[in-house]
């Protein structure tokens, strides 16, 4: 009961239902682009892992190059505005997709993909801090979170239905009418927070690596939860894009991937449930170090057993990504926490998007880095490596750096 009544108090927050809704819309059309980006170039494209690995790069490449433009502009003007152009382009390349006939043009096109959704992130965050108070943080990325993965759990079999009733693209035709619906949300947001200047303004237009390095430096408490989110995304980076490789070459069908995508967010779902009370008694960073050890923890099995067994067990699989999924949506959502309560807000757009390049330069170089690995030792020592060092990354933060995490538990505010 005290779940629902603070999502229905942020209901009634001038402009956020409409925030919510856009919200609800670009992550729809996020995992079924995903779903059918990748499933198409494995199973129609007969992909291998060096091209997987390149589509997957220059799909966060875009966001490492251009990413903190639009966050410093997101500060400086209405990031409705940004949500509307972003819009547009989504608009455009999903019909890019969908008509696309060889695989260098689908690349070409994946590329072009990335670009349209890179201004989303940096617009929500500094929405979210305009929109709401600190207290209202929590809940609201909790229950964005709980939406994002139910999302991921029907957005694939919706991609899938739409495949089967159009051809195998024709998920890219919902993604492009969710587009125009969510630049309609756009419009609501912007007559709450205008098109005009902010107010508070950033002085930089491209990636401010000495501004993020003073604030790190004087807010420990976003420090350490930055250090670890970028742990989880080289760990992810080395892996996501040979999944598909791996379910093939065990001898399961192509729907298993979309099964196992739907259970990462199950098991994200009961994350953002039980979030608060887990923040209630540990410290963002410290909560962050348990989740990427489970997260290490299961890629690493996932590797282990596709060792040891010729056919790999779809519904264990489906339980490690449960765990899976629960474990990086925690350290995720923890790392969102930390960073609306922290960042400066004059200049939260620029730091969140410099810090995302950050994340983004992992999420861009794994998958090169994971390719040559599966390829020169093998796609199972891919994912025993990636998950051991993980494992030594979240024992090193535990055991070298513990006063990190007990600064960060001094330092935040608890919310009720």
């Amino acid at each position: 009961m005290l779940y629902m009544g603070s999502t229905i108090s942020l209901l009634l927050v001038r402009g956020f239902p409409s925030f919510l809704g856009g919200r609800i819309l670009n992550s729809i059309a996020l995992w079924v682009d995903f779903t059918l980006i990748f499933s198409l170039l494995s199973f129609h494209y007969g992909a291998s892992p060096a091209m997987l690995g390149l589509a997957a790069a220059l799909y966060g490449l875009p966001g490492l190059l251009l990413g903190p433009l639009l966050g410093a502009l997101a500060d400086r003007k209405s990031p409705a505005l940004i949500m509307l152009l972003s819009a547009f382009a989504r608009f455009v390349t999903s019909f890019g997709l969908a008509l696309s006939h060889n695989e260098i043009v689908f690349i070409v096109w994946i590329f072009a993909k990335g670009l349209s959704n890179l201004g989303t992130m940096p617009a929500e965050q500094v929405l979210m801090r305009r929109l709401l108070s600190n207290e209202q943080v929590v809940s609201a990325v909790a229950v964005m979170s709980i939406i994002d993965q139910c999302t991921k759990i029907f957005a694939p079999l919706i991609g899938a239905g739409f495949s089967f009733a159009l051809s195998s693209r024709g998920g890219f035709a919902l993604t492009a009418v969710l587009a125009i619906l969510s630049a309609g949300c756009a419009i609501n947001v912007a007559r709450v927070v205008g098109w005009g200047d902010a107010g508070e303004r950033s002085r930089k237009f491209y990636p401010d690596f000495v501004l993020i390095r003073r604030v790190l430096s004087q807010r420990p408490q976003l420090a350490w939860p930055l250090a670890l989110v970028l742990t989880f995304s080289m760990i992810l980076g080395l892996y996501d894009s040979i999944v598909v490789v791996l379910l093939r070459d065990h001898g399961l069908p192509d729907s298993a991937f979309g099964t196992i995508v739907s259970c990462t967010a199950l098991g994200a779902i009961g994350c953002a449930l039980m979030l608060r009370n887990v923040l209630a008694r540990v410290s963002e960073s410290k909560s962050m170090i348990i989740f990427l050890a489970g997260f290490s923890a299961s890629v690493a099995a996932a590797g282990g057993l596709a060792l040891s067994l010729s056919r790999l067990n779809l519904g264990l699989l489906c339980l490690l990504w449960g765990i899976n999924g629960f474990c990086y949506a925690g350290g995720v959502m923890a790392y969102s926490i930390s960073l609306q309560k922290e960042a400066p807000p004059d200049t939260l757009g620029v730091v969140s998007a410099s810090a995302r390049s950050l994340q983004l330069t992992a999420l861009v170089l794994g998958p090169i880095a994971g390719s040559w690995v599966a390829q020169s030792f093998g796609l199972e020592t891919t994912f025993v490596g990636a998950g051991g060092l993980g494992l030594a990354m979240a024992a090193y933060a535990a055991f070298k750096h513990p006063h990190g995490a007990r600064i960060a538990a001094r330092s935040t505010p608890r919310q009720n």
